[in-house]
């Protein structure tokens, strides 16, 4: 963390997301029940109050990153809440990861009690992840009790978003959601429950991981995506902005910017500055940065730091404690 905040301090960066709830584990003692009957609390954040204040002594924005239905802890006590197989026992997909099932309204309850907390030590913002049915493995052997006949996945999800920012923008912070990069692409919810509109009708941000490393051999006529990182994003974000114009939204895009190297292809100071072009381009300043160890490239980050404005502009970098 010290290492991250000296990077902010020199850089243009002026805001931190911080893994308060990730695949299930919470990174802090928090005063939610459910999360304590689970054992979901890890303590990777010895003092939460301290890391809040030192945050704000060096003007730093926080914002708190809660996962919603992939989940590898609370399933073990409550497979009730999980999706399940067809014989009731806790369904798994190929890496091993359980899931919440996004029909039980407990779980959406869990992940707005997280956020609550959150807001309680200080966080200026929730961002959701994870806001979408499983996607890979034997998906079509998921059963979902509760689910309604003739339910929609992307329905099932915007009710979802829209629950939890109607309970929190009480609370006076900003709501964001990261989604699919492809969802700039598709027409459909590709299964998942993800569209391009219909996460981004409820929350202030709306944050499409459009890391060119992820997407397919051949999209948008490029042979290989990861090796042209300006095209891909720039036709990626072109694309929702479109979608977003289209419904008169007013969600804001902060894209999710690729600083690491993925499929054999280097990404150093050229890849991640074509990144940032392509969204001056397209008159979008506010972005963030990830790179799973934390170890960003400064050399390709502007140095002039905007001050945090009562309306946040937050450009960030995720560190994970």
């Amino acid at each position: 963390m010290a290492q991250v905040i000296d990077l902010i301090q020199r850089t243009e960066l002026n805001a931190v997301v911080i893994d308060v709830r990730d695949d299930g584990e919470i990174s802090y003692e928090v005063d939610v029940p459910l999360a304590r009957q689970a054992g979901a609390i890890r303590k990777m954040i010895p003092d939460i109050d301290k890391l809040m204040a030192t945050l704000k002594k060096h003007d730093i924005f926080p914002i708190a990153r809660i996962t919603c239905f992939r989940d590898k802890i609370l399933p073990r006590k409550r497979p009730d809440l999980a999706v399940q197989t067809p014989d009731g026992r806790v369904w798994k997909d190929p890496a091993g990861h359980t899931w919440l099932n996004p029909y039980k309204k407990e779980n959406w309850d869990y992940a707005v009690d997280v956020a609550r907390d959150a807001i309680k030590r200080g966080f200026k913002e929730i961002q959701f992840d994870y806001i979408r049915f499983p996607s890979e493995g034997a998906v079509t052997r998921i059963r979902y009790p509760g689910k309604p006949a003739g339910s929609r996945r992307k329905d099932q999800i915007e009710a979802f978003i829209r629950y939890a920012s109607e309970k929190l923008r009480a609370e006076g912070v900003w709501i964001s959601a990261d989604v699919f990069g492809l969802v700039c692409i598709t027409k459909d919810d590709m299964g998942i429950g993800q569209t391009a509109t219909n996460v981004a009708r409820h929350v202030d941000y709306l944050c499409p991981m459009v890391y060119p490393s992820h997407y397919a051999y051949g999209e948008y006529g490029m042979p290989d995506p990861n090796k042209q990182p300006y095209r891909t994003v720039l036709l990626s974000l072109r694309d929702e902005l479109k979608k977003l114009r289209a419904e008169k939204l007013k969600t804001k895009l902060r894209p999710w910017l690729q600083d690491f190297s993925l499929r054999g292809v280097r990404y150093g100071v050229a890849e991640v500055r074509a990144q940032h072009r392509a969204l001056r381009e397209l008159g979008i300043t506010e972005y963030l940065l990830w790179n799973a160890a934390n170890r960003y490239t400064e050399a390709a980050i502007p140095k002039a730091r905007p001050a945090l404005p009562t309306k946040m502009a937050a450009n960030a970098s995720r560190a994970t404690p």
